[in-house]
């Protein structure tokens, strides 16, 4: 099985870069550090014992740096020519938060030596039917989430990661040690429980592909600037711990495309991601759930983000909603891009990002819990607008939703879902951030049995410290 998914990793990153199966020959690896990546200006890294012959290589005086691409940060007022692209190094925006667009698996470079760091959220939240409901210790709940991880570079090109998580809150903070394969509510661990929620062997043929077995953080959400959001994968997202069991192929191509291949492994009683009823995993054939995704996050004019996923899960749609009825294949697609204005890391700027996910096959109405007959819709889809930096270090935004009842993937939307957020954001540092949200949410489609009393309201100011003890 690792041999086929580490196959149609490469197979489809070649066919996002077509020129990738001539850069390099058979036998021959291209010794190319990805902290060292082509970025715009810069000239090809060759290696001192070649010769360069006449036209082969630009002989650029290295004091001497190239004007038009000396910055990423091209001024608003300059027009970018036709198909150019400007290679802005994504980690210099101090905007979304890494802990949330990042999974555990972590940069090329954590596999050289020890390293120690982790994370502490603690987050304020209260629900209702309207802010009028938020009432101080009723309706209000104060929760934290730490983790703790260690990386070990055990050889130059293999490397071992673990990490310890909890969830402690005001209403439960007994120590209780789990672990287990799946998570043991639908959406995190319960207050109080604690477990190790990444443990994985991580191997690199080369700084361009590399493959990570056993437990990990897996992601793929739009980069929005205030928001980080996905309608398909991103564990542990806000106060949530849960995980991914199995195995995660990267491979990096020159032009900027990264292609992601994750087979993960889902017990009988469910995964350690977060799905949503009716699909279920008693099936054996649904031992195995797979997911492909291609994303570039090199900056071709206002374009920030390109990102197109795959997710395919065998036998474990209850179509009737019964496990006595018909069993079958859930997949959806989801395409997500990003965007700014003006192009530009630091100053006032405009951050806009969009998701759409369709799921061809989606339960019966009555099994999805909405009225009428027939299958559900498996239309999904988001949009977030974000003022970053309107005050240095100050940002806003806001994100509209809708989730049809026969989209399952989403960690963040729930199905049949209609939603609106404001979010406020201050990051005095990139180690310290300060959120603050109110979320409305309501049906998009009328249920079998109402909940009059559901809450449709929540609210939460969240403070995230990010740390190193060892780097």
């Amino acid at each position: 099985m690792i041999h086929r998914a580490v196959s149609i990793a490469v197979l489809a990153c070649c066919l996002a870069n077509p020129s990738a199966a001539e850069e390099v020959e058979a036998g021959e690896a291209l010794a190319v550090d990805s902290d060292e990546e082509l970025e715009a200006g810069e000239a090809l890294a060759v290696d001192p014992d070649e010769e360069l012959e006449a036209g082969e290589a630009l002989a650029v005086d290295p004091d001497e740096e190239l004007e038009a691409t000396e910055e990423c940060a091209v001024d608003s007022d300059e027009e970018l020519e036709a198909d150019e692209e400007c290679a802005v190094d994504f980690d210099e925006e101090l905007d979304e938060v890494e802990i949330d667009v990042e999974g555990s698996i972590g940069d090329a470079e954590e596999r050289r030596g020890i390293g120690v760091n982790g994370d502490l959220r603690i987050g304020y939240v209260s629900v209702g039917d309207d802010l009028r409901d938020v009432t101080l210790g009723e309706t209000d709940v104060l929760r934290a989430r730490w983790r703790i991880r260690s990386t070990l570079g055990i050889t130059d090109n293999l490397r071992g990661v673990i990490r310890l998580a909890g969830v402690c809150s005001t209403e439960s903070c007994d120590p209780d040690f789990v672990f287990q394969p799946e998570i043991p509510t639908p959406t995190s661990l319960k207050d109080g429980q604690i477990t190790i929620d990444t443990l994985f062997l991580h191997w690199f043929q080369s700084d361009r592909f590399d493959i990570a077995v056993g437990r990990m953080e897996t992601k793929a959400v739009a980069r929005g600037g205030v928001y980080s959001k996905s309608l398909d994968r991103n564990n542990s997202n806000n106060l949530r711990i849960n995980w991914t069991d199995g195995i995660q192929g990267t491979f990096k191509a020159r032009n900027g495309w990264e292609s992601h291949m994750i087979v993960q492994y889902n017990s009988e009683d469910g995964p350690g991601s977060v799905s949503r009823v009716p699909l279920d995993f008693s099936s054996s054939k649904s031992r195995a759930s797979y997911f492909f995704g291609l994303e570039n996050l090199q900056s071709k004019r206002m374009l920030i983000q390109r990102g197109f996923d795959i997710t395919y899960m065998p036998s474990s749609l209850l179509v009737d909603g019964q496990a006595a009825g018909p069993v079958e294949d859930y997949w959806g697609l989801v395409v997500r891009a990003a965007s700014r204005w003006p192009v530009r890391a630091e100053g006032w700027r405009i951050r806009l990002s969009s998701e759409v996910g369709y799921a061809p096959n989606t339960p019966t109405k009555t099994a999805s819990g909405i009225i009428g007959t027939g299958k559900a819709d498996g239309l999904a889809w988001n949009i977030t607008a974000s003022v970053m930096d309107f005050v240095p270090n100050h940002s806003i935004g806001i994100n509209f939703a809708m989730t049809e009842a026969g989209w399952l993937l989403s960690p963040q939307y729930s199905d049949n879902e209609r939603l609106m957020e404001i979010r406020y954001m201050w990051r005095p540092t990139n180690r310290l951030t300060l959120d603050i949200r109110g979320r409305w949410r309501d049906d998009l489609r009328r249920r079998i049995i109402d909940v009059p009393g559901r809450d449709r309201f929540d609210f939460y100011a969240r403070v995230t410290w990010s740390f190193a003890l060892i780097e």
